[in-house]
């Protein structure tokens, strides 16, 4: 309970000072004084001016009800013209004191004094102090030219410099603890920029690596729908030979079934190759479930003769590129050659050397099998981004397709 209590003190004391910071309570303070005023007139409280009026005025607590009422009016500009209101206000109580001088005027001059010592400009500060202090040292000039003791004279200095010279004091504290709070709101505003400015380079790098992850995708796509035309080609290529080679001779229902169903194979393979590509091209953010692309272990699945049967190990990027070359050379053994190929497959200290050799027709075929004649650049496409090189052509009575490629792509100068 009694923490609650000092919780809601706190907050009702921070919006009393929020309130008196934004000039809110300016005009509630001016009435404030204008009724402590008053009340200290009625009572007949003493004042700070002579004991017996210089002025001698009728009903002089009248008089000075009337000026304590356009001090009071003139406070409430304090905070626009500190200054101007100091003079004002210092005008009046002079004229106040010599009526005899009342505690409620010098409260209205106290207010005015802590207003410039807060509001005013560092210029306008050191020359009213410079005004007061002279004020203060000329008061005890003059009472001891008067004959004044030295116990009189500090006493006056004393009441003079806690009269005039506390509202700087006080004023010169609570500018400062005002200009630290303004500090520390304008420290809390710029590092809340630095971290929005934060969240935003956040968002704009995962935003360039949303777009370098697309372009990324975009390219493997590319290279994907060229691995089309090796896939399907090839399995096209090895349906069109066998119905080839059914038509050619008479009719022998085992060999007619035979072929047959190596076209089915043929024509189950090349759909499901196409399938297995589209559903790549197709992919959009789930690319990375695809399955990788075969390596060169892919390769004793072709339709030629491997030799040997355990294949060295090389990085992906050889290996994908060696299969996707042997899978051409092959398609183009059954294109322009004779019989099943064999294909051998050899490492040195750099080099990977991939061979498809295959006996070449006697006789060309009465109807050969259209090709599209990217076949061989593709290949030798795929070998140069690694640094290879790839060669065919015809070899005695053979079909000869040899690549090299490098087991350290990064080491083959640009």
């Amino acid at each position: 309970m009694l923490t609650a209590l000092r919780s809601r003190a706190a907050a009702a004391t921070r919006r009393w000072w929020a309130a008196r910071a934004s000039g809110a309570t300016d005009r509630a303070d001016a009435l404030g004084l204008l009724l402590l005023g008053l009340v200290l007139l009625a009572l007949d409280v003493g004042g700070v001016g002579p004991t017996v009026p210089v002025l001698d005025l009728p009903a002089p607590r009248w008089w000075q009800a009337g000026l304590l009422l356009v001090a009071v009016l003139v406070l409430v500009a304090k905070r626009r013209r500190p200054l101007a209101v100091l003079l004002a206000v210092t005008a009046l109580a002079v004229l106040d004191a010599l009526l005899g001088g009342a505690l409620g005027m010098y409260l209205v001059l106290f207010d005015a004094l802590f207003a410039v010592a807060v509001h005013g400009a560092p210029r306008v500060r050191r020359a009213v102090q410079g005004v007061v202090g002279g004020a203060v040292l000329a008061g005890a000039v003059a009472l001891v030219a008067a004959g004044g003791s030295a116990r009189d004279v500090v006493q006056l200095v004393l009441v003079l410099v806690a009269m005039f010279l506390t509202p700087f004091w006080w004023g010169g504290d609570v500018r400062r603890t005002e200009e630290l709070a303004r500090s520390e709101a304008r420290r809390a505003d710029l590092e809340r920029e630095r971290a929005d400015l934060a969240r935003a380079h956040a968002d704009d790098v995962a935003r360039i690596a949303a777009l370098d992850r697309t372009s990324a995708v975009q390219d493997e796509r590319r290279r994907m729908a060229r691995d089309l035309h090796d896939a399907v080609a090839g399995h096209l290529s090895a349906v069109a030979i066998h119905a080839e080679a059914a038509l050619a001779g008479g009719p022998d229902p085992d060999r007619d079934r035979a072929a047959l169903r190596a076209v089915r194979a043929g024509a189950l393979d090349a759909l499901t190759e196409m399938r297995a590509m589209i559903l790549v091209l197709r992919a959009g953010d789930d690319a990375d479930d695809v399955p990788a692309p075969p390596g060169l272990d892919r390769v004793t699945a072709l339709d030629a003769d491997v030799e040997p049967a355990p294949l060295p190990v090389v990085s992906a990027a050889v290996g994908q590129t060696a299969y996707r070359i042997a899978q051409e050379a092959v398609t183009n053994a059954h294109k322009h050659g004779a019989g099943r190929p064999a294909l051998t497959v050899r490492t040195d200290d750099r080099t990977l050397h991939l061979e498809v050799r295959n006996a070449m027709p006697a006789v060309a075929a009465a109807s050969p099998v259209p090709s599209s004649s990217t076949g061989l650049t593709t290949m030798r496409e795929r070998a140069a981004t690694l640094g290879g090189t790839v060669t065919a052509g015809p070899e005695g009575d053979a079909w000869v397709v040899r690549a090299a490629l490098p087991l350290d792509p990064a080491q083959v100068p640009a």
